[in-house]
């Protein structure tokens, strides 16, 4: 991919920090190694994909890794480790959604005008409250290739809760390996829709993003002493539907599935190094 350039080179909607800043910060994304990054977020192997029709672009920043889908131009799957240092910093939430840099318009970028007027949030893949880390990193969670079209009652009640329930782990198990990402199953048959499907809905945006119809959460708890790691999974399906927190709960109980499914409805070899793995389910 190329930076973006042009027109909309430096457009933000929606940002706490200065244009200098941002230009930092915008730099900032392209100063990790893909390699160095892989070892530090996916230990366990980053997401394979398995369909022959999907293009996946991997972006490296140096507090996550992204597998961008240029054809639905939107992330196809994020990871990231987080601690329960992490989860323990205190820091005032600064945003600043614009262009990833990394990714033109031309290669399958979105711009501001992609998100506007429709009803829809700008929902995260990496949320910005697990990157508290520093300003830096909290920002840069606002890039548009962290971005997905969410509906407003899923973005700010089950999903929400959801990424609750992540830190809450991280915080009790001390490292959790988080994979977070978008299923395109429109047509209910268990199966990845094809990149060149009409969206459903239909999108307006200029230019337009798809819209997912389940999204998913994996955790991989590493295990002590040589033991094998915990992996807990979760497949929501993408409504709007606003939940109260004892609602999300037990929704979030009855979404946990074995990761195989995950995989089915995505398309993705999720974590290539646990294949021989069996999911533990734990009580949260």
């Amino acid at each position: 991919m190329t930076a973006q350039t042009g027109a909309y080179a430096g457009e933000t909607c929606g940002c706490d920090v200065s244009p200098a800043t941002v230009r930092a910060y915008d730099a900032a994304l392209f100063e990790a190694d893909t390699a160095d990054t892989s070892r530090l977020h996916t230990p366990y192997g980053a997401p394979i994909v398995r369909a022959s029709d999907v293009r996946i672009v991997e972006l490296a920043q140096p507090h996550w890794l992204t597998g961008y889908d240029p054809d639905r131009r939107m992330p196809l799957w994020v990871a990231y480790r987080l601690t329960a240092a992490d989860v323990a910093a205190r820091r005032k939430r600064t945003q600043c959604f614009r262009p990833d840099p990394r990714v033109s318009v031309t290669e399958g970028g979105t711009r501001c005008a992609s998100y506007k007027n429709d009803g829809m949030d700008r929902g995260h893949m990496v949320p910005s409250a697990d990157m508290r880390r520093s300003e830096r990193a909290m920002v840069n969670t606002y890039v548009f290739t962290n971005i997905a079209h969410q509906y407003p009652g899923f973005n700010r009640s089950l999903w929400r809760d959801l990424e609750v329930r992540i830190r809450a782990m991280a915080r009790l198990r001390g490292t959790v390996y988080v994979l977070s990402g978008a299923v395109f199953d429109h047509d209910t048959d268990g199966r990845p829709d094809a990149p060149t499907a009409a969206p459903h809905p239909a999108k307006t945006g200029r230019p337009a993003a798809a819209i997912a119809s389940h999204f998913y959460k994996v955790a991989i708890v590493p295990g002590a002493e040589g033991a094998p790691p915990e992996i807990h999974a979760w497949l929501l399906g993408h409504e709007n539907i606003t939940t109260t927190r004892a609602q999300s709960r037990r929704m979030l109980n009855a979404a946990r599935v074995p990761l195989e499914i995950i995989e089915r409805m995505s398309g993705l070899d999720i974590a290539p190094a646990l294949n021989d793995v069996r999911l533990v389910r734990r009580a949260d």
